[in-house]
């Protein structure tokens, strides 16, 4: 999925023509719920406990991603606020 959320043919037309972590992230967020929301839809045994394990290890990957970046433990709390209401 990341390799398809660096894609430049994505970021074609689209008014901010910056290549950023925040619009990567977007794009990514994207995928994600649409294929949470297909595995989801499948009626498959314990799917619903391997389906948060998937969530919470993408959303600490993003974290530590902001943390790299350089973000404070603040500016943290509240990226993550946004990128999941965003989700």
């Amino acid at each position: 999925m990341i390799k398809l959320t660096t894609n430049k043919s994505l970021y074609k037309g689209v008014l901010n023509k910056q290549d950023s972590f925040s619009d990567r992230l977007t794009l990514f967020l994207l995928h994600f719920a649409f294929i949470l929301k297909e595995f989801k839809s499948d009626k498959i045994d314990d799917i619903d406990k391997k389906l948060q394990e998937l969530y919470d290890f993408n959303f600490r990957q993003v974290e530590l991603s902001i943390r790299e970046i350089g973000y404070g433990d603040q500016s943290i709390n509240k990226k993550m606020k946004d990128y999941i209401n965003l989700f």
